[in-house]
């Protein structure tokens, strides 16, 4: 599956919350769900060791997190940080197993959307 990520700056993102909020702006079908204020701040969390990261998860399918740290070859304590971000923006999902927790990655493929014309919508509402 993949993921549609909107870049926006803050303000215009800020803008588009608070135009949804007050119903003068409606959220496109088509429109990305996940947000970043900049390439480069997504490039931070969709980098190359985070892509093979979720690349591990898609294809091994593990288990549980420790089992995950063994197949990337991560430390444990820096893998937590990791997942716990990605599963705060949306790209991962933790999902409690017992006394485990299996991580599973919901998006590997990605649609990067800098588009004016929304830009033109948000500051039109």
């Amino acid at each position: 599956m993949k993921a549609h990520i909107g870049i926006l700056s803050e303000e215009l993102q800020r803008k588009r919350i608070l135009a949804g909020v007050s119903g003068k702006y409606k959220t496109m079908p088509d429109e990305p769900k996940i947000w970043f204020c900049s390439l480069s701040s997504l490039g931070k969390v969709l980098s190359p060791e985070n892509l093979a990261l979720l690349q591990t998860m898609k294809n091994n399918q593990p288990e549980s997190i420790e089992k995950l740290a063994e197949l990337s070859g991560r430390e444990l304590p820096q893998l937590l940080i990791v997942l716990g971000r990605l599963n705060g923006l949306g790209f991962v999902e933790l999902e409690r197993q017992g006394k485990n927790v299996k991580p599973k990655a919901l998006f590997t493929d990605f649609v990067i959307h800098v588009d004016s014309t929304l830009e033109a919508r948000i500051n039109a509402a």
